[in-house]
């Protein structure tokens, strides 16, 4: 039996986790993982130390109130390397834990392979020269941070999109307007705040408070929360009744409401390519407490965070980030969609090109081969 550690610190991690598991799975079965991750990689089989749930810290300053218990974990986890002796580790994004974890792993003789890399072209050079120290093979989903490892003469791969495999829509709109019990002339907007309890509690309020305003002049519109699976139905209710405004909590597959919705209001992260795989327009929305937005201002070296117009090379949809993070803007922003259909359909023809640049399915399965060829070396 060959252990594996395999590190995956939030929502989106769990979920290409599990699928990178289960590829693995297939081609050697007689594998063992455990470490960090959620629900969809305990149900891959990893034995977990930690759950996603207890690591869902968001920003700077939420990381420094925590850092006692951060140590802890990394602490405890490395007791278990110990003990278990993994061949290898599979180091899933999170980069503020796992390129911390990294140099101890390689100490130890582990072989690091990282799946999902860091942002490196946001952040700037230095995390480069960090990974090619600590890190055996890189698997990259984006074509041009394969090009930034090739330079600077990392092991990598460019393995494709995950998203494009995980994405499907199991409604179709009638039958998604008949589970929501919506009228022929309802306009559904999609509201998805994040899946971190932090995200929402800032970002929800203003998108609860921008649909408040649209409906006071279009009554038609009807506003339908994507609930994240982590967090509790409550939080959402909550919100909702301190608002004062209308809005519908979804219970089905969020990805049906993605793709039925005329609109959606996003949080800045994975989602943002989600609703572009999908194709319908979007707002991309974020906010975090002062002291992280003004630290990250100063590291972040590009012009957009949205992660779909990273992708683009260009801003195709709007961004409203921390002090325009603001119901009246999002609102505003929200009318240009409903307004103008010309507009609209320029974005949705914009959003059809992102699709291509993200690879081709079987993301999940390269990444796995991958894997199993570093540690057969």
């Amino acid at each position: 039996m060959t252990n594996i550690l395999i590190i995956a610190g939030e929502a989106s991690g769990d979920t290409l986790g599990a699928g990178f598991i289960n590829e693995y799975l297939k081609l050697q079965p007689d594998t063992s993982f455990f470490g960090l991750g959620g629900d969809k990689m305990a149900s891959a089989g990893v034995e977990l130390s930690y759950h996603i749930r207890d690591l869902a810290f968001l920003g700077f300053w939420e990381v420094v109130k925590n850092i006692r218990f951060i140590n802890k974990v990394e602490k405890d986890i490395l007791e278990r390397v110990d003990k278990i002796k993994p061949r290898m580790a599979v180091l899933i994004d999170y980069p503020g834990f796992n390129l911390r974890l990294a140099p101890k792993l390689k100490q130890r003789g582990i072989r690091v392979f990282y799946y999902i890399s860091p942002q490196v072209w946001a952040w700037g050079a230095k995390r480069v020269g960090k990974i090619k120290a600590n890190v055996d093979y890189m698997a990259t989903i984006f074509e041009f941070e394969k090009e930034i490892y090739e330079k600077a003469d990392v092991p990598v791969k460019w393995v494709g999109h995950p998203l494009l495999d995980e994405i499907s829509v199991s409604l179709n709109e009638s039958e998604f307007r008949r589970q929501l019990a919506l009228n022929d002339n309802d306009i559904p907007i999609g509201l998805f705040p994040g899946s971190r309890i932090q995200e929402v509690g800032r970002i929800l309020p203003e998108m609860l408070g921008a649909l408040k305003m649209m409906m006071s002049e279009r009554p038609e519109i009807k506003g339908v929360i994507g609930k994240a699976p982590t967090l509790d139905k409550s939080i959402y209710k909550d919100l909702i009744e301190q608002s004062g405004c209308k809005a519908m909590i979804y219970n089905g597959q969020n990805y049906d409401l993605m793709a039925h919705a005329r609109l959606n209001l996003v949080c800045s992260g994975t989602a943002t390519l989600e609703c572009a795989i999908i194709g319908t327009p979007m707002i991309v929305v974020y906010k975090t407490s002062l002291v992280t937005y003004l630290i990250a201002r100063n590291l972040i070296r590009i012009p957009h965070i949205g992660m779909v117009n990273v992708v683009a090379g260009k801003k195709i949809v709007p961004e409203l980030i921390q002090g325009d993070c603001q119901a009246e803007k999002i609102a505003g922003e929200s009318f240009k969609y409903l307004d103008d259909s010309q507009y609209n359909n320029e974005v949705q023809a914009q959003l059809l090109k992102i699709r291509s640049k993200l690879g081709e399915t079987g993301a999940a399965r390269r990444a796995a081969m991958a894997a199993v060829d570093v540690l057969g070396r």
